[in-house]
């Protein structure tokens, strides 16, 4: 990875621990309700046969259980998944008279030269903006990263896709980044 990058867009820890606060906090009020379930289990559960013959479990205990373990579960996976993906040591895009490095969306801290970028397009919505980034040939990002990731970028970039970086949790000029962009990609 080069060092000398003119323009960086870095990710937004401020937003990332809101979040990660957000689904913590989202998992154990689950884990909670999941808890409650099972303490009142014997008090309001009955077990009930359906018309099949098949033996169910009925009463708002169940719900709060079954429903506690799996958002329970989610946001585990979820914490874990944003712990793993994150990287405050390296910007998320950058750019330099090489090409445009990447290290998002399971893509980490590859250099695409710009001659493999096709075109790259700003687009603006309400409260945010989004760079969408086209590759001429996916698969030569694709095979520079991991095995276990190949499957998921490969199902990301199928069909010409663009790579997508919003400004809702980075920190930079998305703006400045997508103008020095149109000028070093060669038509």
């Amino acid at each position: 990875m080069e060092a000398n990058f003119e323009i960086e867009i870095w990710p937004d820890s401020k937003k990332l621990k809101k979040i990660l606060l957000s689904i913590t906090l989202i998992t154990i009020v689950a884990w909670m309700s999941c808890l409650i379930g099972k303490i009142y289990w014997n008090d309001y559960v009955e077990t009930v046969i359906t018309l099949q013959g098949k033996t169910k479990y009925v009463g708002w205990p169940v719900k709060f259980y079954y429903y506690g373990m799996l958002i329970g579960i989610a946001g585990i996976i979820s914490f874990a998944f944003i712990l793993l993906t994150k990287d405050n040591k390296h910007p998320v895009l950058a750019l330099n008279k090489n090409g445009l490095y990447i290290n998002q969306q399971l893509i980490k801290q590859t250099m695409v030269e710009w001659a493999n970028i096709k075109h790259i397009e700003l687009k603006n919505e309400e409260k945010s903006k989004t760079i969408e980034i086209y590759f001429h040939d996916p698969n030569k990002i694709i095979e520079t990263q991991s095995n276990a990731k190949r499957p998921f970028l490969k199902e990301n970039l199928k069909d010409n896709k663009p790579l997508l970086c919003s400004d809702k949790y980075v920190k930079g000029n998305l703006g400045l980044f997508y103008e020095k962009s149109k000028q070093m990609i060669k038509p």
